[in-house]
């Protein structure tokens, strides 16, 4: 689905830098996005990239996901696909599931990897505070009524609902 490149920051977070191939050569079994790990073709990198030397993040980049540690895959779908309405995207790849919107291969991946007593991090310890996902109203009233029959607690910002994943 991507080429990528997996790094990790002076604080431990992972980050992943990657670049969509065309929706086109996805690989799917039945509804299930197929997910493998090849090689980057670092010589075409190179020629895309031409002379110009990293100057940081580009104006107008988009964090296209964020993958997260769990404890519990069963409970983490039951959140992101069951309450918030993700689409299941992957559920096969062993210790993780990833969850996705119109057809996108996944906007929230989750693991298990760090394993299942892992502690989330320390208020004094970088780590990720928040984060959004941008609704079309019509989808905002939907996910308002799943949440609520899901009984999980919500919390008005302004026009903003505030939702703490389990």
């Amino acid at each position: 689905m991507s080429e990528a490149f997996y790094l990790t920051d002076p604080d431990g977070l992972g980050i992943e830098v990657y670049a969509d191939r065309p929706r086109e050569n996805w690989q799917r079994v039945g509804r299930e996005l197929v997910m493998g790990a090849g090689s980057v073709d670092l010589l075409g990198l190179e020629s895309v990239a031409g002379p110009t030397r990293w100057a940081g993040m580009p104006s107008g980049t988009v964090i296209g996901h964020v993958h997260l540690h769990v404890a519990d895959l069963a409970r983490a779908s039951a959140f992101y696909s069951g309450a918030l309405g993700f689409d299941r995207m992957m559920w096969s790849y062993p210790g993780a599931r990833f969850f996705g919107a119109g057809g996108y291969h996944h906007h929230v991946g989750t693991n298990v990897w760090a394993g299942a007593d892992a502690l989330p991090a320390g208020d004094d310890e970088a780590r990720l505070v928040e984060w959004t996902i941008e609704l079309p109203d019509a989808a905002a009233a939907a996910v308002a009524t799943s949440l609520a029959v899901a009984q999980c607690s919500v919390d008005r910002e302004g026009v903003d609902a505030v939702v703490r994943d389990p």
